[in-house]
C-alpha cells in the first residue's frame, strides 16, 4: 500500500487558504489545505506567498492560543502582509469548571448560555492527552475526544444555569446513563458543540433530575450526538452518598473472618 502522506516537499500546493493544525493532526495534511506550523515553516523558507494575494492562514485543531500567537507574529515578521492571519483559537473554560488537573486536557471554550440551551467551540491543543495517548493513524478527531468534550460541557453547564443559594458551592453534575452516535467524521476544524437540558423530575432541594443533550456540529452539518442522563447535585449531598457507598463496599470486600 502507498503511504499518502504528503511530505513538506509534496505538500506544496498554490493554495491561498491554510489551515494550521497540530503536530498530532499531521496525518490530515494529506488533504492539501491542512498543514502543521512547521510544514508551514518550511514551505515559506522554500517559497514566498504566491504574489496573486496574500496567505491566509486560520487556527485548525490542535493549536492553542499561545502557539498561534508565536506562529502568527513570527509570520508578520518574516513575510509582512503576504502572510494575513485570520481569526484564533477558542478561549479555554477554566480547568476547574470541567473538573481537570490539567489545561491541556480542557476541549471546551468560547463557552455561553441562554435558559436551558449552551453552545461551546471545541477546543483541542496538541498535547490534550486523549490525542497525545491515541495511536489510530487517522485525519479525524477521535470519537471518544468527542464524547469527553460533550461531558465537559454538560459539566460545566450545570454550574452555569443552576445556581446555587449564596455562601453554597455550585452544583455537581453526576452522570448515570449516556449514549451517544456518530454520523459523519469530525476534522480538525472549528466545531461547535450545542445542548440543552430538559427536565425529568421534581426539583428537590439537592438535587434536580436532568436529561441533557449535546450535538456536535461541523461545517454546517450534524456529525454526532450525546444522551446524558444525570442530577444536578449540591457537592454535599453527592459526596456523602459516595462516602457511604465506600464503606459499604469496604465492608462487602473485607475478607471472611
Amino acid at each position: 500500500m502507498t503511504d499518502q502522506t504528503h511530505s513538506p516537499e509534496t505538500n506544496d500546493d498554490e493554495s491561498l487558504h491554510q489551515w494550521v493544525v497540530g503536530e498530532s493532526f499531521q496525518r490530515a495534511t494529506v488533504q492539501l489545505d491542512f498543514t502543521t506550523a512547521a510544514q508551514l515553516r518550511d514551505r515559506l523558507r522554500r517559497r514566498l506567498p504566491d504574489e496573486n494575494g496574500p496567505l491566509r492562514i486560520r487556527p485548525g485543531l490542535g493549536v492553542d492560543d499561545t502557539e498561534w500567537s508565536d506562529l502568527t507574529s513570527e509570520l508578520l515578521k518574516a513575510y509582512g502582509a503576504a502572510v494575513l492571519p485570520e481569526g484564533r483559537p477558542p478561549n479555554a473554560v477554566p480547568r476547574h469548571s470541567v473538573l481537570k488537573h490539567s489545561r491541556d486536557n480542557v476541549l471546551i471554550g468560547d463557552a455561553h448560555v441562554e435558559g436551558d440551551a449552551f453552545q461551546a467551540q471545541l477546543a483541542v491543543v496538541n498535547d490534550t492527552e486523549m490525542l497525545r495517548d491515541h495511536t489510530a493513524d487517522q485525519q479525524h478527531v477521535p470519537g471518544m475526544l468527542l464524547i469527553e468534550a460533550s461531558i465537559q460541557l454538560v459539566t460545566w453547564a450545570v454550574s452555569e444555569i443552576w445556581l446555587p443559594p449564596a455562601g453554597h458551592p455550585p452544583y455537581y453534575a453526576v452522570m448515570h446513563a449516556s449514549t451517544f452516535e456518530f454520523t459523519r467524521f469530525v476534522f480538525p476544524l472549528p466545531t461547535l458543540l450545542s445542548g440543552t437540558f430538559t427536565r425529568t423530575g421534581p426539583a428537590e432541594d439537592d438535587k434536580i433530575p436532568l436529561s441533557a443533550e449535546v450535538r456536535v456540529h461541523q461545517a454546517g452539518q450534524d456529525c454526532s450526538r450525546v444522551r446524558i442522563d444525570l442530577h444536578a447535585f449540591r457537592p454535599s449531598l453527592v459526596f456523602a452518598i459516595e462516602d457511604g457507598q465506600a464503606r459499604r463496599t469496604l465492608l462487602r470486600a473485607a475478607p471472611a473472618a
